[in-house]
């Protein structure tokens, strides 16, 4: 672990012009999502994730929940191939405990209270930092398991075009097409792309027929960083998308898009301001057959002003205030239509000895529910030069969302916040070229919201506590062309209130495990990927159940010209059944074949 320093505070005005990492071993690449301003990996207390572009493109992945679910704890759940509805459950809370933002700005549906994860566009991503635990004292509501953010794709190089093309089993094909330019001081990206899948028959009862997606998306960021250190950036991206699928709506439109700014200006080489601001529209619309069901759109406008100062010998203070703005607009007559949050922040980052420690605070005023007051403190501490341990604590909470409060003929307005608090002890380390962390924590929630429909309709109420325990562990390795890296969680999610005390809190697998192998041979790399996750139970009783399964996927890829490069992945290699959602099937054994021109 490092101290802090003016270096570090002089890249946070220029993050986003950063190459990424050439392999998961450089512990010196910068995040920024952990403590919102920029950190090396090895200098943060937070346990976090980078999946940098060459990743991505080297993992060969479809959709974002593909490369996610490959992560130390992280487990998806989906409900039939690609564009059906997924959930991420990071360290065992549910999608609604997680923050996730794309170039800073919040995302998702203000009426479910998540994001439609199997809406966001792979091919609109340079990279992705996950943090793992809780963000409410920086970043508010909705960060109680950790904060997931997407950077968007950002030019470098001479302009160039580029573009990729791929087709595949269940008639899938996707194509993106870009042109790029950037260096240090300005930078431009442009990418548009579509997928398009027949798909299979989502379903295990019902329609027999398959159940496709389509989707085309456009990306645009364009940045100027000035002398002096001052800098700005405009970016918009959006995704629309048509999803297929059995039961009373069988066809749904969904249409996301995402606006934004952000200027840094440097008043001196101490002191840095970050101006930001966004809006994220989020739009579904339902069928059967022909026939209109519904529609739902939100808003979400918000800004953001950060100071980041540099005091005394590598000491940091972060200040600054964040407003949100959600509108709601749909076919339903909802009671309250808007709400505001303001919300003020602070941390401090300071170094004591050999130690590192961590300070942050953060009050949310929403003009729903009122003020809410969340904390968090870690401590890192040097053991050897090779090895590290920290411990933290913090506290979270989630607001009710729309549907919760509003749903007509439903919801329940007197709900208060989910209340969380997390402790965290991990060991961490390098020795003998190998990256390795082992982390304990354990995570509390009370006044959970629950759905009942005890009466005979569905209301929620906040009458649920439940506690999540879990062991994670995970090692990369780089030796020669070699590329190896692992991971495996033991998640124990226990339900604490009502008649299901001491049960498991449904579709959370007990056991995740990976194990990722890659090997360079010139022009020519594979690599290989084994997935596996335990049993799971699907009702709140404990009664019915999932099994767990294992799959393994291969992939390889081979440069032709230095531009040039074919790909092919085969997919659940030994053409596993399984569900991760009762009565919803997984794909068999799948294909993929890509061309791919990327101007070096």
């Amino acid at each position: 672990m490092k101290k802090f320093s003016y270096t570090v505070l002089a890249t946070a005005c220029c993050y986003s012009s950063l190459a990424a990492a050439q392999q998961a071993t450089n512990l010196n690449e910068v995040l920024v999502t952990a403590s919102r301003t920029a950190q090396s990996v090895d200098e943060t207390l937070a346990s976090v994730t980078l999946i940098t572009r060459e990743n991505i493109e080297r993992s060969q992945a479809i959709t974002v929940a593909d490369i996610l679910q490959k992560t130390p704890g992280v487990m998806v759940t989906n409900s039939g191939g690609i564009g059906k509805a997924s959930s991420i459950y990071l360290r065992g809370t549910s999608t609604k405990d997680l923050l996730i933002l794309i170039d800073g700005v919040r995302v998702g549906s203000a009426t479910l209270g998540q994001v439609s994860v199997e809406e966001l566009n792979l091919s609109q991503v340079e990279r992705i930092e996950i943090v793992r635990g809780p963000r409410s004292s920086l970043y508010g509501s909705d960060a109680a398991g950790g904060v997931i953010q997407i950077f968007t794709r950002r030019g470098a190089g001479k302009l160039a075009p580029s573009f990729t093309i791929s087709a595949g089993s269940d008639g899938t094909s996707l194509a993106e097409i870009g042109l790029q330019a950037g260096d240090q001081n300005r930078w431009f990206n442009v990418t548009a792309s579509g997928i398009t899948t027949d798909g299979f028959d989502a379903k295990t009862t019902g329609d027999s027929d398959d159940d496709g997606y389509h989707n085309k998306g456009l990306q645009l960021k364009l940045g100027q960083r000035f002398d002096g250190g001052h800098e700005v950036e405009g970016f918009f991206s959006f995704t629309d998308s048509e999803n297929e699928y059995d039961g009373y709506t069988d066809r749904s439109d969904a249409l996301t898009k995402v606006l934004g700014a952000r200027g840094t200006v440097a008043v001196s080489d101490a002191w840095l301001i970050n101006v930001s601001a966004g809006r994220s529209l989020n739009q579904s619309k339902t069928f059967s057959g022909s026939a209109f069901n519904s529609r739902f759109e939100t808003t979400r406008d918000s800004f953001t002003i950060q100071n980041d100062v540099l005091i005394g010998d590598g000491n940091q203070l972060i200040f600054g205030l964040d407003y949100l703005n959600d509108q709601v607009e749909s076919s339903n007559a909802y009671a309250e239509t808007e709400r505001d949050n303001w919300a003020g922040f602070a941390q401090y980052q300071l170094t004591l000895g050999q130690s590192d420690l961590q300070f942050s605070a953060r009050v949310d005023d929403n003009e729903q529910f009122g003020s809410h007051t969340t904390g968090g403190v870690a401590w890192g501490i040097p053991l050897t030069d090779d090895m590290s341990l920290v411990a933290s604590y913090g506290t979270a909470f989630k607001a009710p969302s729309f549907n919760d409060l509003y749903y007509p003929n439903s919801g329940n307005a007197d709900l208060v916040p989910e209340e969380s608090d997390s402790y965290e002890l991990s060991l961490r380390g390098k020795n003998q070229g190998v990256n390795w962390q082992t982390s304990l924590y354990q995570t509390t929630f009370e006044n959970m919201i629950a759905w009942d429909n005890a009466t005979g309709v569905w209301v929620p109420s906040n009458i649920n506590s439940a506690r999540i325990r879990g062991v994670e562990v995970s090692a990369d390795y780089q030796w020669q062309q070699w590329l190896l890296s692992g991971n495996v969680s033991f998640i124990d999610p226990e339900n604490l209130s009502g008649v299901n005390k001491g049960n498991r809190l449904k579709r959370r697998a007990n056991k995740i495990a990976n194990i990722n192998v890659d090997r360079d041979f010139g022009a020519l790399s594979l690599g290989a990927t084994l997935h596996a996750e335990g049993r799971r139970y699907t009702n709140d009783s404990n009664t019915n159940s999932l099994d767990g399964f294992a799959t393994v996927d291969l992939r390889a890829a081979y440069k032709i010209a230095p531009a040039w490069q074919v790909r092919t992945k085969l997919s659940n290699l030994f053409d596993k059944e399984y569900q991760t959602v009762s009565g919803y099937n997984q794909s068999g054994l799948t294909a993929l074949f890509t061309l791919a021109y990327q101007p070096q």
